[in-house]
Order: C-alpha cells, then structure tokens, then sequence
C-alpha cells in the first residue's frame, strides 16, 4: 500500500474510533488526550501535503494512539456517570430499609444488601465501576420486595365534616414547579424528585420529568447532570392540577 493512501486511511480511523463513543458520552471527548489526537492529527495532514510521508505516517499513528486513549477515558468517565446513578439508588434502598426496620423483618435480604453495598461503595472508590454497578443492582434487587410493617387495626374514623368546594379544591392543588435542592446526604436526581409524595410519588416516573425539562440542562443528554436552583416544571400525570412552586415545610 502506498504511503498516501495509508495515511487517508489512519485518518479515517479516527473518525471511526470517534463514532464508536455512544452517544451519551460524545460531550466527554473534551479531553487531553482527545485535543493532541487532533493536533498530531493536522501535522500529519500538513505534512502529507508538503510530501514528508515518512513524518505523516507516523504522526497518524500517534494521533491514532492518542484518539484510542481519548475514547477510553470518555467511555470511562461514561461508566463513572452510571456507577455513581447505580450507587444512589442503592443508598436510597438502604436508607428506606433503615426507616422501616428491615433487619428485623426482612434479616436475609438485608444481610445480603448489607453485603452488596459494602461491595459497591469499594467498586466505585477503586474506581472498578462495571463491579461497583453490578453490586449497586444487587442492593436494590435484594431489597425491592421491602415493605413497613402492617398496622394493627383501628376502628375507622367518624366521617370528616363537609368543607367548602374552593377550600377541598385548594387542598387538592399540586405543585406545579419544583426547585432543585442542594442536599449532601441525598442529592437530588430526577429519579429521587420523582419520588416525592407531592411530584408523582413513584421514582420509576423519572423519564416524564426528565423529558419535560431536559432543554434546561448543560447536557440534555445527560440526567444525571443537575444542578441545584434548577427550576423544573412537573407535568400532571393524571390530569391533576398543579399551580405553584414547592417550597419545603408545606
């Protein structure tokens, strides 16, 4: 093969090592490794154009080096994103297994559970972030059957009084906006603002808020990125009304 014609072909490499990246984690390209890939990758243009292909050929090769290594951080960086999602969800079972009393009632699952998210928090601090999501969905598999303890029976109440129609309809009202809270314990995320009582009170509906609102982040690709003071519209789900923005204590 001639040596022009090789390095046409490195070049094009690298721009199919680049359309390998998923989508996801394109934004993640803006890296060290990804910017010299770039720069090697215009010397050795020029000096194909200049007719230096012994020099053009190798700086191809190092741009094709530095693409490679540019794409692995990017896709590891893409893994991090997931592994730090996965731990907070498991967290988050932790928590609610803590408020309900779960190593009580429910000792296997939560020894099990114990077990898993010792395994994830050290996954993710070494920075193993494949294993670290693995055991992550291990906390929240072995816990998700959790529920409080039923309690006893009690005579039902005597009827309430009738209320005026404009009061009940004011009771009823929802929030319409919610602000993103800066929480250090719990952080907030699409999946724990959907959980709120007042929002949809299921996290698994966090598609719903995250697709009514996702012009509004740096990365519209990105739910996990969010920032707090970010004011987020929360559409109804069942034709509830919603007015307003929530503000914490009502």
């Amino acid at each position: 093969m001639n040596r022009p014609l090789r390095i046409v072909l490195i070049a094009a490499v690298l721009s199919a090592l680049c359309a390998a990246v998923p989508l996801f984690a394109q934004n993640l390209l803006d890296n060290e490794a990804y910017h010299k890939a770039v720069q090697l990758r215009q010397q050795a243009q020029q000096a194909l154009d200049s007719g230096n292909y012994d020099q053009a050929e190798q700086l191809s090769k190092q741009a094709e080096d530095y693409a490679k290594q540019a794409i692995d951080l990017a896709k590891q960086m893409e893994l991090g994103y997931r592994a730090t999602n996965w731990l907070e969800r498991a967290k988050e079972r932790i928590a609610y297994g803590q408020s309900i009393h779960a190593s009580d009632r429910y000792p296997s699952e939560w020894s099990t559970a114990q077990e898993k998210f010792s395994a994830a928090q050290k996954g993710y601090d070494s920075k193993q972030y494949t294993d670290s999501i693995a055991a992550s969905q291990a906390v929240v598999q072995a816990l998700k059957d959790i529920k409080p303890a039923a309690v006893a029976a009690t005579p039902p109440p005597p009827p309430p009084k009738p209320q005026p129609q404009p009061q009940q309809e004011t009771q009823n009202v929802l929030p319409e906006y919610y602000t993103v809270r800066l929480i250090p314990d719990l952080r907030d995320c699409f999946w724990r603002i959907a959980g709120y009582p007042f929002v949809y009170n299921n996290p698994l509906k966090w598609p719903l808020l995250y697709n009514a609102n996702k012009q509004i982040l740096q990365d519209p690709n990105n739910p996990d990125l969010i920032q707090p003071g970010m004011v987020f519209k929360i559409p109804s789900l069942n034709g509830e009304k919603r007015q307003g923005t929530y503000k914490p204590g009502n």
